[in-house]
């Protein structure tokens, strides 16, 4: 028979337990872990790079974490506030965070992010700007709310690839992009993608961005496009980009260019007023086409260039 006293120490004990049990809408461990650790990144980033970014951009670096992670952040600030009070899981998760940072940092220092400059890769490393038509490009309002652009020349693509967009983007009018993103994409056969998504800040009178994604190493892409903003451009008069660039990044051993591509790019860079490109495995001072057929062509078949549209937004 259960006396007083310990039915007493029961009622103690479940309390105890209900008080620790971890809400349904609070993040387990590993999760909050993952979180906290983009976090670390994001501030120390901001901290050495763009310590004079505003409350907007800054803010635009948490909500992509968040979208990242696939979480709100009502649900982070809830999981913050519980572990606050159980300082115990706190610690734990802090042990995971430091794990996380350190496996990151070591990532980094092993060139994992920036293959590029790794002493031991720099001879088999070369680089190909493919962005051929004019760097820049004005995109007057209300005609369309997206800037689209695609490259679907499967020749200049290859396993392992890494590719770097890079510009600079004023826009004219109230100084927004209202609910705007950018979308980086990579397209794979059997309609596999990936993709950086990112949210512009709501005010961004001139600002430049660098957008990174690296081809998967077991299969080539097919096709690479993207958005330079999505939005609703009711008081915005005019979107100018500048200063454009997609460079892809590749092994000239394992896969070198033949001097037909370059050629090729060559005469798009010629159509469009651009200078030629030089490379290190071709000494190409020659037009292969006539300058004004290539244009002509860029229209009728897009395989063979970089289109660029004005659109209705198509994001999703």
């Amino acid at each position: 028979m259960i006396t007083m006293r310990k039915l007493f120490y029961l009622v103690c004990v479940a309390l105890l337990f209900a008080a620790c049990e971890q809400p349904l809408n609070v993040l387990d461990s590993d999760d909050m872990a993952a979180v906290l650790a983009d976090i670390h990144v994001a501030e120390a980033t901001m901290t050495n790079k763009i310590s004079y970014a505003s409350l907007d951009i800054k803010r635009a670096y948490y909500e992509g974490i968040f979208e990242k992670h696939g979480i709100s952040r009502e649900t982070f600030n809830k999981s913050i506030e519980w572990y606050s009070r159980h300082p115990k899981k706190f610690e734990e998760v802090y042990a995971k965070v430091i794990l996380l940072v350190t496996e990151k940092q070591e990532q980094v220092n092993n060139y994992a992010y920036h293959p590029e400059v790794n002493p031991a890769f720099l001879n088999l490393i070369d680089s190909l700007d493919l962005w051929v038509r004019t760097p820049k490009l004005v995109a007057k309002t209300p005609m369309a709310d997206s800037l689209y652009f695609e490259l679907n020349d499967s020749r200049f693509f290859r396993s392992g690839d890494k590719y770097v967009w890079h510009f600079l983007q004023q826009v004219v009018g109230s100084d927004t992009l209202p609910q705007s993103k950018l979308k980086f994409v990579i397209q794979y056969p059997n309609q596999l993608f990936d993709s950086v998504v990112y949210n512009l800040p709501d005010k961004q009178a001139k600002l430049r961005y660098t957008v990174t994604l690296k081809a998967r190493d077991s299969i080539a892409p097919q096709r690479i496009f993207g958005w330079f903003y999505t939005a609703s451009l009711d008081s915005v008069k005019r979107v100018s980009v500048d200063s454009i660039s997609l460079v892809r990044f590749y092994n000239k051993q394992t896969h070198p260019l033949d001097s037909s591509l370059i050629d090729r790019l060559n005469a798009w860079r010629k159509a469009y007023g651009r200078p030629s490109l030089s490379s290190q495995q071709n000494d190409i001072n020659k037009e292969s086409t006539n300058a004004r057929s290539i244009n002509k062509a860029a229209f009728v078949k897009r395989s063979h260039d970089i289109d660029v549209r004005l659109t209705k937004s198509k994001t999703n």
